[in-house]
């Protein structure tokens, strides 16, 4: 694969699972609304997923064995479960379109950890796209900050918390991603894991899932976002080991801006102030992310 190459898979993936992401938020205001369990029905949708990559892989001959996998793939979805988890308890509170636009967050702290551990060396140019990044993640949240009812602080604090937690599973996978791990079996492995967690958590916090399988609708609404978070993973875990970390955070302030437009086409949920101008911000920071200097030639 040339660099050029690379770069287009890059954003094609970049693109795709931003876009996927936030279709998965819209996705569980719509369960929310419809009174479902939530961590119940994340869990389902992550097994699912899992399971369906797991098939995937093994069509594609990419199967391996995956005991030395287990205990990254317990870290990893556990550090992914959790900030969805947040998500889908608080996106009732504080609505879909917010939930989105708190992923614009985690390219600032996942490039500081980078930079704490030694994963990124000092690059004034990504510098810069990070900024870029989180002025538009930040002119977007700060607007509906000034929205939301004070009755909805808990909730607030929760939905805050998600890109902190979100950045760390992004340095996770890069530091500790299982030595001749495959992309689609290491997804489906971080999937599978992710959604046992939640099976754990779920009796304690939401009782019986028995309206999950009452309603033909809901069982419709599983298989779909089963097939979106396929989509998203496969496109994710590429994303991660062709850009690393930074370049993955990227994703945040792709599915902030889809899913704040999403929410006000599906609920009502305002466009923030200067939306515009918080687009143009990231977009330019994906752009400049993604750029490489070209090498020097020396004369002959």
């Amino acid at each position: 694969m040339t660099e050029l190459q690379a770069r287009i898979m890059m954003l094609g993936c970049l693109l795709t699972a931003g876009a996927a992401l936030a279709v998965t938020i819209l996705i569980s205001r719509i369960v929310s609304d419809a009174g479902a369990p939530m961590i119940w029905f994340l869990g389902f949708v992550l097994i699912g997923s899992g399971v369906v990559q797991l098939v995937l892989a093994q069509a594609l001959g990419q199967g391996q064995s995956v005991r030395h996998m287990l205990l990254f793939a317990l870290g990893a979805g556990a550090l992914m479960a959790t900030p969805m988890a947040l998500g889908y308890l608080a996106v009732a509170h504080v609505g879909a379109g917010y939930i989105s636009l708190t992923y614009a967050f985690p390219i600032l702290l996942t490039w500081a950890l980078a930079r704490l551990i030694g994963l990124e060396g000092a690059n004034p140019r990504r510098a810069f796209a990070v900024g870029l990044g989180l002025a538009g993640g930040m002119l977007l949240a700060m607007s509906k900050l000034t929205e939301l009812p004070s009755g909805e602080i808990l909730w607030l604090v929760l939905a805050t918390a998600m890109p902190v937690v979100v950045a760390g599973g992004n340095i996770y996978r890069s530091r500790y991603w299982p030595k001749g791990a495959r992309p689609l079996t290491l997804s489906a492995m971080t999937l599978l894991m992710g959604g046992l967690v939640c099976m754990v958590v779920a009796p304690f916090v939401d009782g019986a899932p028995d309206i999950l399988w009452q309603s033909g609708n809901m069982r419709l609404i599983i298989a779909i976002d089963i097939l979106v978070f396929v989509i998203q993973y496969i496109a994710f875990f590429q994303l991660q080991r062709l850009g690393g970390p930074v370049t993955l955070s990227l994703l945040g302030p792709v599915a902030a801006l889809t899913g704040a437009a999403g929410a006000l086409w599906m609920f009502a949920e305002p466009l923030p102030q200067n939306f515009l101008l918080a687009g143009l911000l990231v977009g330019a920071g994906v752009v400049l992310m993604l750029m490489r200097r070209r090498p020097v030639l020396k004369p002959a």
